[in-house]
């Protein structure tokens, strides 16, 4: 090879190294945005949840307003590069989160793995109330407390857990975490009333350690299990129903209740209801959404509530955020309630002192804090 021919080559190699290198670039930084655009997405979405129907849906310019200026402030919170831009349509972002969800989907998968370690995962707590207002009990509702991105709620994240099996070490932990929160209600003679209830994966419920994992989660805790109610949500049907029916068996002799999460949604028939031991049931919130306007939604939450009565199951409503909604619900018969009406999900330290405030332990001055 003449020493024209070895400079030509190494070139070659040079420019071919400097194009990967710029490659590489070129993805991480389209990765750190995707990432941050799917984390803003989840933000706002939290956010504007959190508004009540009274106020989100109240007049179309005001919902504009109160969107525009929570969407400006994540984008500049999180410096996204388009931050202020009038160029941009708003489908642009939506495509750039279609086009590059591999890209985030694979940073969070690789962020959740350490989030156990670096205890960026939380239990929120949300209370539930009966037709009288009084509490009934609570919640346990998994958040990602991300130290970079802020608050990210479980529809974010659990799919990733589930697809990577991380929900298996994660849902250990949370069972694990409300049942010791659990144990120090029961220990306090203001809160030892409360029931707590959790959500359980399919994936996690249906392997064939999971009896065995909780039972020795009750004999650590040493738990009333009869205050101990694990949701579970109607998807878990379309797997092993016989499966399930017989681990579900096996815990109720332990004193575990179980609640149907999401009821309504389509999965469940009548006969798969009579078959399972349920002992709540939960309406999903798209039924609360129209019910007090729409004859049809109120309608089929009646015959809900008829049929959990004849069937002996407790019916709780889910997504109650409105007064409206809350007396319908009263007038078709419903008992125990949850919604942002009553309570949004918090941290225990703060639905702690949700329960001081309504018993009456918090000084007048230091409600005024």
């Amino acid at each position: 090879m003449t020493p024209k021919q070895k400079k030509t080559r190494l070139r070659a190699k040079q420019d071919k190294r400097a194009l990967h290198l710029e490659t590489v670039k070129s993805l991480q930084k389209l990765q750190k945005s995707a990432v941050k655009l799917y984390v803003l997405s989840s933000q706002l979405t939290h956010l504007i949840d959190a508004i009540p129907d009274s106020v989100l849906l109240k007049d179309r310019e005001g919902r504009k307003l109160i969107t525009n200026k929570l969407t400006q402030g994540l984008f500049k919170l999180h410096d996204l590069d388009w931050y202020g831009k009038t160029d941009i349509a708003p489908t642009s972002a939506p495509q750039e989160m279609r086009i590059n969800h591999e890209l985030y989907r694979m940073a969070l998968e690789s962020d959740l793995h350490f989030a156990l370690a670096r205890r960026e995962l939380k239990l929120y707590y949300q209370i539930l109330v009966d037709s009288d207002r009084q509490m009934r009990g609570a919640e346990a509702l998994l958040r990602w407390e991300h130290p970079r991105y802020g608050l990210i709620t479980p529809e974010h994240f659990i799919p990733i857990a589930e697809q990577s099996g991380l929900i298996l070490p994660i849902g250990a932990w949370a069972l694990k975490s409300a049942c010791e929160q659990l144990k120090l209600w029961q220990g306090d003679p203001l809160r030892k009333e409360l029931s707590l209830s959790i959500n359980i994966s399919p994936c996690q419920f249906s392997r064939p350690e999971f009896v065995g994992q909780l039972r020795q989660i009750l004999k650590k805790t040493g738990i009333d299990a009869l205050q101990l109610k694990l949701e579970m949500t109607e998807s878990l049907m379309l797997h092993d129903i016989a499966g399930t029916i017989e681990n579900m068996e096996r815990l109720k002799l332990l004193g575990i209740q179980f609640s149907m999460d999401n009821f309504g949604t389509g999965y469940s028939s009548l006969s798969h209801l009579k078959q399972l031991p349920i002992d709540v049931l939960k309406i999903d919130q798209f039924l609360m959404r129209d019910m007090a306007n729409d004859s049809c939604d109120a309608m089929i939450v009646k015959t809900i509530i008829d049929m959990t009565q004849k069937l002996g199951i407790k019916l709780i409503a889910g997504g109650v955020e409105t007064e409206q909604q809350f007396a319908c619900l009263k007038q078709l018969g419903c008992s125990t309630y949850q919604g942002y009406l009553f309570g949004k999900p918090v941290p225990v330290d703060q639905f702690e002192q949700l329960i001081d405030n309504r018993l009456g332990l918090i000084a007048p001055k230091d409600k005024v804090r």
